[in-house]
């Protein structure tokens, strides 16, 4: 068949038009660029390592990357527990590893296992008359129960040290509450003046520095709230913003749920399950649920748990799921803001969580009886320290989880 001049012209337009069609704008590269880069984003977490007064600058949630309408405000509410697993031992010695998991269904998911076997692990005790089991079953970690912990993350600047950039920093919900109230209560003045006037504490340009103390009462440790309304306002550069909106959403932090989760939690309540001396996990309905949550699981989706903490997959996929200086300290602090001592039943599994990393790190802190649970974590973080310090340095390959691990942080 011959061609025809204007047939060729109109096909070689057609194909012009194709890849014209295709051309990416700036717009479009400057938003997949932000998207691959945030992959490899790392987020700091804020903690209140020491006693004093912080200053922090509240971030507002970060627009949607699709046009969609958010959450306005400054935090994401989060509930989470800190799973305590018995490493398998041949010795009448044991060990233990932590995993923190938020509830499977703020992931997306359409159930959570710890919430389904708390609910049928108190009915099953009911069932066999024991309603003070029933009750430490559905309570708080911190009393032997499966209750999740209620708290708000939002990401925060230091502003003694703002070059340190964004912080992810969880309250509890009564500190949450604290700040909060402030919060409103300065707003309904500044309404009086200025019906227009923005959030206090999380604008782009008219909020006021936050101040937190931390302080001894005693035996108790306290966290004042206030916002220093006298001072000028802490107005958000542009490469703060930029910062801001580059980085992970809150949601992709605190609401992570993997396959590790799921497989760290079967194990957990297996081990609750005898701890309990019930048989929840083998009821039908159990086994019904777990196999209806495995299925929602991305295939691709290749983590997995594992006892042992130098595999790749905890280091990938569960940064705090072995026993870790930041999980000691987290678990520390709660315990103080709670009032809860070295010497009650809280002080002392702590101080068994702290002997135990110890040990994993072959470390050369001695515990004795005469040296506090705070002290120790001092001595611990000396340890490391000077263990880093005699370490030579060795180059970081392209995509090695451990080139991305946090160092520890100072508490003092």
């Amino acid at each position: 068949m011959q061609d025809y001049p204007d047939q060729r012209s109109a096909e070689a337009a057609s194909v012009e038009e194709l890849f014209l069609g295709l051309q990416e704008s700036f717009a479009e590269a400057q938003a997949r660029a932000i998207e691959e880069n945030r992959s490899f984003t790392k987020t700091e977490f804020f903690r209140f390592d020491k006693l004093g007064t912080y200053r922090l600058r509240v971030l507002p949630i970060a627009p949607s990357r699709e046009d969609a309408v958010e959450r306005r405000g400054y935090e994401y509410p989060v509930r989470q527990l800190l799973m305590e697993l018995q490493r398998p031992s041949n010795s009448e010695k044991t060990s233990s590893m932590y995993v923190t998991t938020p509830r499977a269904t703020e992931a997306g998911y359409s159930l959570d296992l710890i919430d389904t076997y708390r609910r049928l692990a108190a009915e099953a005790a009911r069932e066999a008359g024991d309603e003070k089991l029933a009750e430490k079953i559905s309570g708080g970690s911190y009393g032997g129960g499966l209750k999740f912990s209620y708290g708000h993350a939002m990401y925060v600047i230091d502003l003694k040290e703002r070059a340190k950039g964004l912080q992810l920093l969880t309250l509890s919900h009564a500190q949450f509450k604290e700040l909060d109230e402030r919060r409103f209560r300065l707003w309904e003045k500044k309404l009086q003046k200025n019906p227009q006037h923005p959030c206090p504490v999380s604008s782009v340009y008219n909020a006021y520095p936050v101040e937190v103390e931390k302080r001894k009462n005693g035996g108790k440790t306290e966290y004042c709230f206030s916002i220093d309304n006298e001072s000028d306002h802490e107005g958000l550069s542009r490469e703060e913003l930029t910062m801001l909106m580059n980085s992970p959403r809150i949601p992709e932090v605190v609401y992570r749920y993997t396959r590790y989760h799921f497989e760290a939690t079967l194990e957990f309540l297996r081990q609750c399950d005898v701890r309990y001396e019930l048989h929840v996990m083998e009821s039908s309905d159990m086994a019904e649920a777990i196999e209806t949550f495995r299925a929602e699981i991305p295939q691709e989706d290749t983590s997995s748990f594992s006892f042992d903490r130098r595999t790749k997959d905890v280091r990938d996929n569960a940064p705090g799921g072995a026993l870790t200086l930041d999980a000691l300290c987290s678990r520390f602090e709660s315990l103080k803001a709670a009032g809860l001592g070295d010497k009650t039943e809280e002080g002392q599994e702590l101080r068994a969580m702290i002997r135990s990393f110890i040990e994993q790190e072959k470390l050369s802190v001695r515990v004795t009886r005469s040296v506090s649970n705070d002290d120790l974590l001092d001595m611990i973080e000396d340890a490391l320290g000077d263990r880093a310090a005699e370490e030579p340095e060795e180059p970081a390959e392209a995509g090695d989880a451990d080139s991305t691990e946090e160092a520890p942080r100072r508490r003092r």
